[in-house]
């Protein structure tokens, strides 16, 4: 049987730290198969980009341990060689949204499964400023909860405190005058909350409506949710926001799309992946199409034969 390396990168403060009980177990899965495993701990913010950074272009597998802030800077990492081992995740954070779009499995033992029975599918990666997300990038209300929530209260509570967070930030909602240029369309108005996602659910909450995501068709999905002037409709639009089915009302704008830009006259405080993006005027989105092979359970579906530019929004 011939030698894989991979190169296995664990944060140990993801989580509540699970992944630790389970590591000998893992490891013993990765090398029972046949891979030759060198295991780095992160000690610190940005420490798993420079790993994969400086290392990863010399092994067939990367292997990320821990939860979507981690995942974003190993695939920021990777966005930047020229040779991108296959990627396998394990997700032991918080919310991990990206692992439950794609199948992945908490356990770290069956996560180790799947890594190794898996098969490669290639998935489409955004691209933010200068830099990369893999899921989402989101402005507006409680899109700071998840980097706003101490980590003591995530290991705690799970994802129970991003809830508790995110009620503490109602009565400090702002809204913002932006403008939004799309492919072939431009809006402009009053906006509390944006977001652009490749996934099925954000912050632990599944995304509204039923939209149709298609993790390797080369769009973007846009949610936007305009300035809210009567208060008591303020309740139903988050309820609907955070999970809500059916057709949304006229407070939201939903579209697909390849390129954003967003230009708005004060500066938008974004959320990447759950991590604090920085604040621009000017923000530019674009979809790098099928760029990393990420190893799952299964494949994304073909996109839908007819994509729907917009759901038709009910009347208030």
């Amino acid at each position: 049987m011939p030698v894989k390396s991979m190169l296995l990168i664990t944060n140990p403060t993801a989580g509540q730290g699970k992944f630790a009980e389970d590591f000998f177990d893992v490891a013993q899965i990765f090398v029972g198969s046949g891979f030759e495993v060198t295991v780095y701990p992160t000690a610190g913010p940005r420490h798993a980009y420079q790993i994969t950074l400086e290392r990863a272009g010399a092994f067939d597998y990367l292997v990320c341990c821990g939860g979507d802030g981690t995942l974003n800077e190993v695939i920021s990492a990777l966005m930047q060689l020229e040779r991108r081992p296959l990627l396998g995740h394990i997700p032991s954070g918080s919310s991990n949204d990206f692992a439950a779009t794609h199948g992945l499995l908490a356990d770290s033992r069956g996560g180790a499964r799947i890594i190794v029975g898996g098969k490669p599918t290639a998935i489409d990666i955004g691209a933010f400023q200068d830099g990369f997300f893999c899921y989402v990038a989101a402005f507006g209300l409680f899109s700071d909860v998840s980097y706003d929530t101490p980590q003591s209260q995530k290991n705690m509570l799970g994802h129970l405190a991003y809830v508790l967070q995110g009620v503490k930030k109602l009565g400090s909602i702002r809204h913002h005058r932006c403008r939004i240029e799309l492919d072939d369309e431009v809006i402009e108005d009053d906006f509390i909350f944006g977001m652009v996602a490749n996934s099925k659910s954000v912050g632990g909450f599944d995304l509204p409506f039923e939209i149709n995501v298609c993790l390797d068709d080369g769009v973007f999905e846009l949610v936007l949710l305009r300035r809210i002037h009567k208060l008591e409709n303020l309740a139903g639009v988050i309820a609907t926001l955070m999970g809500g089915k059916g057709p949304p009302d006229s407070s939201f704008i939903m579209r697909s799309a390849k390129r954003v830009r967003i230009t708005c006259e004060d500066e938008l405080s974004w959320s990447i992946d759950g991590e604090f993006g920085g604040e621009y005027k000017v923000t530019d989105i674009a979809v790098c199409h099928k760029a990393i092979e990420i190893i799952a359970p299964h494949t994304p579906g073909p996109p839908p034969k007819k994509r729907r530019r917009a759901l038709k929004p009910r009347a208030e």
